[in-house]
């Protein structure tokens, strides 16, 4: 940090021109330490029907963690909601975990109703939980996890739509992109093989 020191009374006060983050946060470095890991969660949805993240595979979540009692969680609800809109046709998920517990069923439907979310929601989830997944204690928080189950993205707090939709567009990007490329080599390979050995159907 630098700048200026100014003697007030008894106290020094610096004004800052400059300020360089010499070391990441400890929750930036708990981000970096799940990064394209493979992490299962199991919890319940308000009927009482066990629910795991892993039976997901294939699809992009956007596993968010929320509760009824967090103020930030109900702001973000309309964004996560417009993401469920847009994306589902194209494989994406999003998943409310709710630190709730099963009891509190009556208040999870009720805010499920006010804030008009259209995604599941699991209720049970746990600051261990959320630790495991590299966020910290505080709600909200929100992974998103690519096809093959692993961890692409951390986000601590309230979700940036924008941002959100820019990453959920790469790996779908990307994604065409492998596929497009599977599909070439698949073509030139029977391109590849002698006339004999393509079987064709009679006419």
């Amino acid at each position: 940090m630098t700048g200026r020191i100014k003697q007030k009374k008894e106290v020094r006060v610096i004004r800052v021109d400059a300020l360089e983050v010499l070391a990441p946060s400890l929750a930036e470095q708990e981000a970096a330490n799940v990064l394209g890991k493979e992490i299962d969660l199991t919890l319940k949805d308000p009927f009482g029907t066990e629910q795991r993240l892993s039976a997901l595979k294939g699809r992009i979540v956007v596993l968010n963690f929320w509760a009824t009692y967090c103020i930030p969680c109900r702001k973000e609800m309309p964004d996560l909601a417009a993401i469920q809109n847009e994306y589902a046709a194209l494989g994406v998920q999003v998943i409310g975990a709710s630190a709730d517990e099963q009891g509190d069923r009556a208040k999870v439907l009720q805010f499920v109703k006010e804030t008009k979310i259209n995604f599941p929601i699991w209720v049970g989830a746990t600051t261990s939980e959320m630790m495991r997944f590299g966020l910290g204690a505080a709600l909200p928080g929100t992974v998103l996890i690519g096809r093959d189950g692993r961890i692409m993205k951390v986000i601590s707090g309230i979700v940036n739509q924008a941002d959100l939709k820019k990453q959920i567009d790469t790996i779908l990007a990307s994604a065409e992109k492998m596929a497009a490329m599977d599909r070439k080599q698949v073509r030139e390979k029977i391109a590849k093989q002698r006339p004999s050995e393509v079987s064709s159907v009679p006419s």
